[in-house]
């Protein structure tokens, strides 16, 4: 199982906030620089999230290019892509894929589109879900279906994969969420995780369970798995 450092940005920077909650977690610092430490330490693949354009207050589309630009053989790259236009563009930058979340549940028929015009195999699902396994969208302001509906949907296109945040958890190395155990075999493609992962412990429940890539952010800036790239 390969390991993702977690890049995601706010007002121009690296930050890592806790359960997404704007002001509150880490302000870690200026993004290439903090990619340019990722890939000096041996990483060759990135998470990169704008969280700003997720809730629909700014776009740090420019950093995200210049991210791309340091030499990471996969990048993917989410945060409120909600049309198709915005997915071609990043993926011109030299993402290899795009992660949509709120597109897949509120307009399938983009999200369809989307699938046509840059292939399925370019495309990740996000599953965002919080303790009641609710999906949540729209910069997680806003419930949507529960996860066995949205693993059900998502089973019946041919995309890239999954990927499961478990928000209560996210940012808080307060470790995984181990009843993602239970829909992971709903996934046909790529299986990843984020949310609470805070030790080696953690990552081996995942590669156990069958998860492709652990995306890590607080841990990785708290220095607990920072070195950590693959179990």
């Amino acid at each position: 199982m390969r390991v993702l450092p977690s890049i995601d940005l706010s007002l121009g920077k690296v930050v890592k906030r806790v359960r997404g909650v704007r002001g509150t977690g880490l302000v870690v610092g200026e993004a290439v620089r903090v990619a340019e430490e990722f890939y000096e330490l041996g990483y060759d693949s990135i998470h990169i999230v704008d969280l700003d354009a997720a809730e629909g207050l700014g776009s740090n589309e420019d950093l995200i290019k210049d991210v791309v630009k340091v030499g990471f053989k996969w990048v993917q790259v989410g945060g409120g892509i909600r049309d198709i236009s915005k997915a071609i563009r990043l993926l011109s930058y030299g993402a290899t894929a795009v992660v949509v979340s709120t597109m897949f549940y509120t307009s399938r028929n983009t999200f369809e589109e989307l699938l046509r015009v840059v292939g399925g195999d370019k495309v990740l699902v996000a599953v965002d879900y919080d303790d009641s396994l609710t999906v949540r969208v729209r910069g997680w302001r806003e419930g949507s279906v529960g996860i066995d509906e949205a693993l059900n949907a998502v089973s019946s296109y041919d995309v890239l994969g999954v990927i499961f945040t478990y928000i209560d958890s996210e940012g808080t190395e307060g470790s995984v969420d181990k009843r993602v155990a239970n829909f992971v075999g709903m996934v046909k493609g790529l299986k990843e995780y984020a949310g609470g992962i805070s030790t080696v412990d953690d990552l081996l429940f995942l590669k156990g369970i069958g998860i492709d890539y652990a995306i890590v952010g607080m841990a990785m800036y708290r220095g607990a798995l920072l070195g950590v790239k693959y179990v």
